[in-house]
């Protein structure tokens, strides 16, 4: 005697699939009430006699409960998974296009075969799992599906289990149903399994998956995401490499760089993984995704011959570092953007963040203080400049600011009409440049390189 029965996949689920468990209630509520109406309950749905409600309502009746508990079996295998990665909504429109790809090729064939058997009630889900089985022997190629068995002759018996990949499974599964359809309809046979539905259920999903291009986004979602990730070293050099044809398909793939760095790394290739990570930081920056770039240079900067960060983009990779709570880096980072970039907005405001960070963070009042006075100093008309004297007045034997001092210019002969500012009587209401002249700090503001 020989007994396989499917008990699981070994691929995790990354969110709890409720429409799949829903489905699942759903039909078994509708059993219920097939038991407690008996023929007051529809038929099904009759090719003869086509009807939308009852094709819907098929879908949910099955013959018996061991008709019920096959095809929950399998929608809970493979439906938790297509839409663990399709979402909810994705997931429900291929179970629908299943079950209808399943009713069309059940029509022709019957139609074909033997005609008198569209007078025939169809019921049961299985039409519509199989199309979520489709797409899953294309989009799952790395996942196994769990096999417990049992075989016994005589006196000799054996329990266990066995994995077997996700695509040898459903395609071994898929061909005994064309075998089966086949011989079927070879006998005219009317009633019983309907192995044409599915097999047009699982052809829809086949197509559907290919169409959508599906089998590539889940595929690339699993290796940036980690869901599928490798257990032994061919497994992870196999992750490598399709890492490797993914960025050169998609060179602006920020997440695959980063993935691939991350894999690189897990198999001694130090010098790619650092190229993967700065081109990583670099994108994430360039798509203003300051978090995710702060979170790639943190793996960059254990490379302590890394490629520098070009300066235009410290600011925004400080910000990331304050985001992600690393606020000693992101103070020195800001730090950097301003020495980078003196005399600009950018390094007014990276100068007033640098000293919110020093003063309310990491309570440095003499790094603060520097920060406040460079401020006042190159900035002097800054809008930030009541925050700066009033921290520096917190801070103990904190240097007051010196003002800068507007430089003049030899305009040349003055116009009759024109007069100093001092003769204007005082009036109040005087037009002020936006910024006065900055001056270079002396301090020596360190790279992220260098201090990050």
């Amino acid at each position: 005697m020989f007994f396989f029965l499917p008990l699981g996949t070994t691929r995790p689920h990354w969110r709890t699939p409720w429409v799949t468990y829903g489905l699942m209630i759903l039909c078994a509520l509708v059993f219920v009430l097939q038991v407690a109406l008996g023929k007051a309950m529809p038929a099904g749905f009759v090719p003869g006699r086509p009807s939308l409600g009852d094709w819907l309502l098929s879908m949910f009746m099955h013959g018996s409960i061991f008709h019920l508990l096959g095809n929950m079996l399998f929608l809970w295998l493979f439906g938790t998974l297509a839409e663990d990665v399709l979402g909810p909504r994705l997931f429900l429109a291929c179970y629908f296009a299943g079950n209808a790809g399943a009713t069309i090729l059940d029509w022709l064939m019957t139609a074909a075969a033997s005609p008198v058997g569209l007078d025939v009630p169809r019921i049961g889900a299985s039409g519509a799992i199989a199309g979520i089985m489709g797409l899953s022997a294309v989009c799952f190629l790395r996942t196994k599906v769990r096999i417990g068995y049992l075989v016994g002759l005589l006196l000799y018996w054996k329990v266990g289990t066995f994995d077997v990949a996700a695509p040898v499974f459903l395609g071994l599964w898929a061909g005994w149903e064309v075998l089966q359809g086949t011989v079927s309809s070879t006998a005219g046979a009317v009633g019983g399994v309907a192995h044409w539905a599915h097999v047009g259920g699982f052809l829809v999903g086949l197509g559907g998956a290919a169409t959508l291009g599906l089998q590539k986004r889940i595929a690339r979602e699993d290796l940036v995401s980690g869901r599928a990730g490798a257990d032994e070293s061919v497994g992870r050099f196999a992750e490598a490499g399709d890492l490797e044809r993914f960025v050169r398909a998609s060179p602006q793939d920020a997440e695959a760089w980063r993935a691939l760095g991350l894999a690189c790394e897990g198999i001694g290739r130090l010098t790619r993984a650092k190229e993967a990570y700065h081109t990583a930081v670099t994108l994430f920056l360039a798509q203003h995704r300051a978090r995710e770039a702060a979170e790639a240079y943190e793996s960059l900067a254990s490379y302590s011959d890394g490629r520098p960060i070009p300066p235009e983009l410290h600011f925004d990779l400080a910000c990331g570092m304050e985001e992600l709570e690393r606020f000693d880096k992101a103070y020195h980072m800001f730090r950097s953007a301003a020495a980078q970039r003196p005399g600009t907005q950018e390094a007014e405001t990276a100068l007033i963040r640098a000293g919110e960070i020093a003063f309310t963070r990491i309570h440095s009042g003499e790094h603060a203080g520097d920060c406040y006075q460079m401020l006042l100093e190159q900035f002097p008309y800054s809008p930030y400049r009541a925050l700066a004297q009033e921290r520096l007045e917190q801070l103990p034997h904190a240097r007051p600011p010196e003002m800068a001092q507007p430089q003049t210019r030899d305009l040349g002969p003055r116009h009759r009409d024109l007069h100093p500012l001092g003769d204007l009587g005082g009036e109040e209401d005087q037009a002020q440049p936006a910024h006065g002249p900055t001056t270079e700090s002396q301090d020596v503001l360190q790279s992220p390189e260098g201090s990050g």
